[in-house]
């Protein structure tokens, strides 16, 4: 069982139902803003995966590694959270330099596409009509200057789109990048990202494929709910001590780190335009959601 002390909210001065329409306006903007609450396996890939890569030495043959997991499950949460910790603030003197660089793959396996992908995430301005040997120099250059130390590119499983020869020159292209500036590369997707890298063996060697699974109903997942709500700043606090609550949040979320923040978001918003300020059954009986099985099934 969850101690009550571990969800003990601070007091916020109470509204009246009647609050003015521009506060409750914010307080629906700042749910729906994205946030990072810490959580075990999280804190785990932050630690063990991302810093022990952003502090390593140079090689000539850099470790690198691929994050995956289900669709939804927190994975560029955390990459994003690792991008803002290692962004310097403008006032640092190293304010402009890049030491994390965070992109999206391209939508299908296009060496082009790969490079325009980490120019854009860059700012930087490009032609997209260039030759990618043209583009190729312009990366090496550019992520040198502004001080690379780790690149990041998400949503990799869409290398599976594409000719093989396409996708051979795109997963050499992550690796002689990785060689030339003799930094990490963190690839992340879905499990079919497992397949796209076990295609080369050397890729497969390379890059360490490291999952992230699914919340099984446990105290650490009711603590990371609870903390998660609490962020939310609703004015009742919400009996996340209940298995039956849990389990209702897990079995909507169907234990998916990503669906559980939204959905508890969505609550809390359900609640609030309510007047009900909690996360209870009731609450969770009047959230418009679908599960995400039943999406997928739609979907076909």
């Amino acid at each position: 069982m969850v101690t009550p002390d571990l969800f003990a909210l601070n007091p916020a001065p109470m509204l009246p139902l009647d609050f003015p329409q521009d506060e409750l306006e914010g307080r629906i903007r700042r749910i729906r803003s994205p946030r990072y609450v810490a959580y075990e396996a999280g804190e785990a890939i932050l630690g063990i995966v991302f810093a022990w890569l952003y502090d390593h030495p140079k090689v000539v043959r850099p470790p690198c590694s691929l994050i995956y997991s289900d669709t939804n499950n927190g994975k560029t949460a955390l990459a994003q959270k690792f991008v803002r910790d290692h962004s310097p603030a403008e006032d640092s003197p190293d304010f402009g330099k890049r030491p994390v660089v965070y992109a999206h793959a391209p939508p299908y396996a296009d060496i082009s596409g790969l490079y325009d992908a980490i120019l854009r995430s860059l700012g930087a301005p490009y032609r997209s009509t260039a030759r990618p040997q043209a583009k190729w120099d312009q990366l090496l250059q550019l992520l040198t200057a502004v001080g690379t130390r780790v690149l990041i590119l998400d949503e990799v499983s869409n290398f599976l789109i594409g000719k093989v020869d396409q996708r051979s020159m795109v997963l050499n292209s992550l690796k002689s990048l990785s060689n030339e500036l003799k930094i990490p590369v963190v690839a992340m997707g879905t499990q079919d990202a497992v397949r796209v890298f076990q295609t080369d063996q050397q890729l497969g060697n390379r890059f360490e494929p490291i999952g992230i699974p699914r919340w099984s109903v446990s105290r650490e997942y009711a603590l990371f709910v609870a903390r998660y709500a609490q962020s939310l700043e609703l004015r009742q606090e919400s009996d996340f001590r209940s298995k039956e609550l849990i389990g209702r949040i897990h079995a909507m979320s169907e234990g998916l780190t990503g669906e559980t923040c939204k959905l508890l978001a969505l609550a809390a918003e359900t609640a609030i335009h309510a007047g009900r300020e909690i996360i209870d059954m009731g609450t969770l009986d009047q959230v418009p959601w679908v599960m995400p099985s039943e999406r997928r099934r739609a979907a076909r």
